[in-house]
């Protein structure tokens, strides 16, 4: 009796647990496993010399070989030539892109006015570029949203200088010129939503990303450190 048990057990295929896997049928093609994409380390954000000017470029990776120039810094006394103020305006961008752009904002940091970014990852506001005395924050930003606001009418996009304070208050001086209130009073206080400017790939909707420029060479930003 114990034997014919053990041979109900093992019967003719051997022991439990030895299941034979059937062998694929002649002519199927075998699968490799898939390599897992590499991600994309391309910077969107780079300082190029763009008319003779050291400019802020944004690169979407759905319009190959297309830049859009976002700001074109000048210096800022002997510490911050315009080439190092571009090359650190691009690389703050660009860190902070991966969480998310959002929106453009004003703030005060150690005293100092300046341009921030919101993202969606991290809390507070992120600096892109301290304001120099006696230039309005908000004035100074709302410049960099016009510079955007130029693509979605479809024209080729122009810099926009992040100019130097004192009395080189451009906004105040075309106002003065068609008798338009001051450029501090009609300052915008809100945000400026970035997504309609940033590639879907970047999580904007891209809906006003049209006319941009060839993309050029970015410079080496170690090289202002």
């Amino acid at each position: 009796m114990g034997g014919l048990a053990t041979a109900l057990l093992v019967g003719p295929f051997g022991a439990i647990g030895q299941a034979q896997t059937p062998d694929a049928p002649e002519g199927t093609p075998e699968t490799t496993p898939t390599e897992p994409a590499e991600a994309d380390t391309t910077p969107r954000f780079t300082c190029q010399m763009q008319d003779g000017k050291y400019t802020v470029m944004y690169s979407p990776t759905s319009q190959p070989g297309q830049a859009y120039p976002w700001a074109v810094p000048q210096d800022m006394g002997s510490a911050w030539p315009a080439e190092r103020r571009c090359a650190t305006i691009s690389a703050r961008l660009e860190e902070y892109r991966p969480d998310g752009l959002m929106a453009l904002e004003t703030s005060v940091e150690n005293g100092y006015n300046t341009v921030c970014v919101t993202t969606e990852n991290t809390p507070g506001c992120r600096i892109v570029f301290t304001v120099p005395p006696g230039q309005d924050a908000a004035a100074t930003r709302d410049l960099v949203f016009d510079n955007l606001a130029i693509a979605d009418r479809g024209d080729q996009t122009q810099g926009v200088t992040t100019f130097a304070g004192g009395s080189s208050d451009v906004l105040g001086q075309i106002g003065n010129i068609l008798g338009l209130p001051s450029s501090t009073s009609s300052s915008r206080s809100s945000g400026i939503n970035l997504k309609p400017f940033l590639d879907p790939a970047d999580g904007g909707t891209g809906a006003r990303l049209s006319g941009g420029s060839p993309a050029g060479r970015p410079l080496n930003p170690d090289a202002f450190r």
